[in-house]
Formats: C-alpha cells, sequence, structure tokens
C-alpha cells in the first residue's frame, strides 16, 4: 500500500503539525522543570485522575497528563502514554468530540502509534531478513568452495585428458611403426 519511506514522511509532518499545534494550546498545565518537578506533576496529576471522586476533574488530570508526556522539555517524554491518556480523557468526557484541536492531536498522537508499530514490524522484518541473508551467505560460501573444487578438479582431469591424448597419440604413432615395419618383414 505505503512503502516505509511514505509512512516515515507522513510521521514526520504529523509530528511537525504536532509540535506547531502544541504551540497554539492553552493549558492551565504547570510548567515544570526538570527531571524531579516532571516526576511529581506526573504523580500528582496520576493520583487524581485515579482518586478524584469528580469525573471532569479525573478527566482534565488525564488532559494535562497527556500534554505533560509530550512536552519537549520532559525527561520521560511519552507518545503512547500521551495516547492513552487522551484516550481515557475522551472516554471521560465525550462533549470534547466538537474541538477539533484535541481531535488533532488525537489524530496525531494515533498516527505516531501507527509509525511506531509499523517501524517495529519492520524491525522484525528486518530481523528475519538479516537472517536469512546470513544463511544465503553461507549457502553462497558453501556454493564457492564447491565451484572452486569442481574447478580444480576439471583442471586435473583436463590434464589427465591432455597427457592421454598424447600417449594415445605417441601409441598410435609407435603402432604405426610397428605396423611398417611388420609390412617391411613381410
Amino acid at each position: 500500500m505505503f512503502s516505509p519511506i511514505h509512512h516515515l514522511q507522513r510521521g514526520c509532518i504529523m509530528v511537525i503539525f504536532f509540535f506547531m499545534a502544541g504551540c497554539s494550546l492553552e493549558q492551565t498545565l504547570k510548567k515544570p522543570d526538570g527531571e524531579e518537578e516532571f516526576f511529581q506533576e506526573t504523580s500528582r496529576l496520576e493520583e487524581t485522575a485515579r482518586q478524584h471522586p469528580q469525573a471532569s476533574v479525573r478527566a482534565q488530570s488525564h488532559l494535562q497528563l497527556a500534554y505533560l508526556y509530550v512536552d519537549h522539555r520532559n525527561p520521560r517524554l511519552s507518545y503512547a502514554r500521551a495516547l492513552q491518556e487522551m484516550e481515557s480523557y475522551l472516554s471521560l468526557s465525550p462533549a470534547v468530540a466538537k474541538n477539533g484541536e484535541f481531535h488533532s492531536w488525537l489524530g496525531i498522537l494515533q498516527e505516531v502509534a501507527y509509525l511506531r508499530q509499523d517501524r517495529k514490524e519492520m524491525g522484525r522484518e528486518n530481523r528475519g531478513l538479516q537472517t536469512n541473508i546470513e544463511k544465503l551467505q553461507s549457502s553462497l560460501e558453501k556454493a564457492q568452495e564447491s565451484n572452486r573444487s569442481l574447478r580444480d578438479e576439471v583442471a586435473r582431469l583436463k590434464e589427465m585428458n591432455h597427457k592421454m591424448k598424447e600417449t594415445i597419440e605417441s601409441l598410435t604413432s609407435l603402432d604405426s611403426q610397428l605396423e611398417e615395419k611388420r609390412n617391411l618383414i613381410k
């Protein structure tokens, strides 16, 4: 259907769009700095998303977690987790179906997940092909060795054939000479 290059180009365009769209988002997300602050904010939001009694607060926590997971400053950047959080947000707040920007983000994250899966499958296929190449390389080396042996055998047989021809010629010549001598003796 589409080549891996096409998927890669499409993915790059989607990622660029993803980052451009991030500039326009108005979030109430606290902007942590450093690994420790990202970890603390992530933990706080995960706790709120799991245990807060109000569904709207849990939904908002999932959305903020999604934005946190795609923040370029986050040392634990995770598009897969961001997609999970966006899907959780969508399940808790189906009214966001009217929000085009949210669905753009969701589509981009789904495309990134698809491209990652596609890349994993290509990696597995590549490893399988590499194994086949190694087997074929081994077979080729054996065939080349057999070919060398056969060439040596052919060369040896040609030499032997050449010697036999010389022997036959000398025997034929000798036979002719003996025949002539017999005819002279008679």
